[in-house]
């Protein structure tokens, strides 16, 4: 049993976070084992179309995903030092993963030779003997995975994942044990004595106010599990699953979809948007490629951005805009429900 006793109040012992890399070796789990992850299917069958070359090192590599996920790669954070940054991008996250230090890499895979390999003696011994070798391999096998698939796949999630952060700020205030509440039977709180308890057979307590912050993060990939990193050096951590409301089920409000219909109806902004798809851009650089003002570029942005069908960040002194993409397919799913007709008529 794992038991977390959060402070009071607890809410300051509490942080978000979201991770790129975590969330592309969920998802790599997902491929892995199949069997138990019938919400994630679609994915399994879009992996499909991947190089054959890229499938075989996917299942070569697979033990380091199949049950246990080694901590080194839940989040990208240590106990001591760890950013508190909300949001990392994935060459960020392998960067940190490829500098940790030897003793911790080998301790961490030889973990998941024991539970996910059957304590394959060859396998172990490679991992003792070279983990800088044996993490190389595998980071080589998860920078393809990103470019081929999974880059694409976050530029969908991330939004998503950022609503969810957002969804349980605002439950925050009740409460943290409240907020965990809805995660049973994976989870089982205990208010009055403000315990977190996980069903492991790995025993352990932690008292979150020595350890905190506790950092939550939301996965999509991580469904139906609940993940908890708590021995150090690792930041203490809780992976929970959340699930993305399907297109098909979502039904806008009349002002919300006649918004989206006027954002999307005139030719400038649709011109926008298919220069967005193919990458992010400037203000400056649309402007340019479309052959209008910097200003007039600024107003159909604005216009798309209170739409919530493209957004930015910022690289440098750079604002970058690019497509929400789940945004564009769930207006479509609404116009099609209009009229009732079959996603296939």
């Amino acid at each position: 049993m794992i038991s977390l006793r959060m402070p009071a109040p607890a809410a300051e012992h509490v942080s978000f976070e979201l991770s790129p890399l975590a969330e592309a070796v969920h998802s790599w789990h997902v491929l892995a084992a199949p069997g138990h992850h019938a919400l994630q299917l679609p994915w399994v069958r879009r992996c499909r179309e991947l190089s054959a070359d890229l499938r075989t090192a996917l299942k070569h590599w697979s033990w380091v995903v199949r049950d246990l996920v080694p901590s080194l790669f839940e989040g990208g954070s240590l106990f001591e030092g760890g950013s508190g940054q909300l949001e990392r991008t994935f060459a960020e996250e392998r960067q940190f993963v490829a500098d940790l230090p030897l003793d911790q890499v080998r301790r961490s895979l030889a973990e998941a030779v024991i539970f996910n390999a059957a304590r394959d003696r060859h396998l172990l011994a490679q991992v003792r003997a070279n983990p800088s070798v044996v993490l190389g391999e595998i980071l080589t096998v998860l920078d393809r995975y990103w470019a081929e698939a999974f880059a694409a796949e976050w530029e969908h999630l991330e939004p998503l994942l950022l609503d969810a952060v957002a969804e349980a700020g605002r439950a925050l205030p009740n409460g943290v044990l409240p907020l965990l509440h809805a995660l049973a039977p994976a989870i089982r709180v205990d208010p009055g004595r403000r315990l977190i308890l996980l069903d492991r057979p790995h025993e352990h307590h932690v008292e979150v106010a020595d350890r905190g912050p506790l950092r939550l993060m939301p996965s999509y990939y991580t469904w139906p599990h609940v993940r908890v990193t708590c021995d150090e050096p690792w930041a203490l951590r809780l992976t929970y699953p959340v699930v993305p409301p399907s297109p098909h089920a979502r039904r806008a409000e009349p002002a919300e979809l006649l918004a989206g219909v006027r954002a999307v109806a005139a030719q400038p902004r649709l011109d926008i948007i298919r220069l967005l798809s193919e990458q992010a851009r400037s203000t400056q650089e649309l402007a340019g490629l479309l052959g209008l003002s910097a200003a007039a570029v600024s107003r159909h942005l604005k216009l798309l951005l209170d739409t919530g069908l493209v957004r930015t960040h910022r690289e440098g002194y750079y604002v970058l805009y690019r497509v929400v993409g789940q945004r564009l397919v769930e207006l479509s799913h609404q116009i099609r429900r209009l009229a009732d007709v079959p996603a296939g008529g």
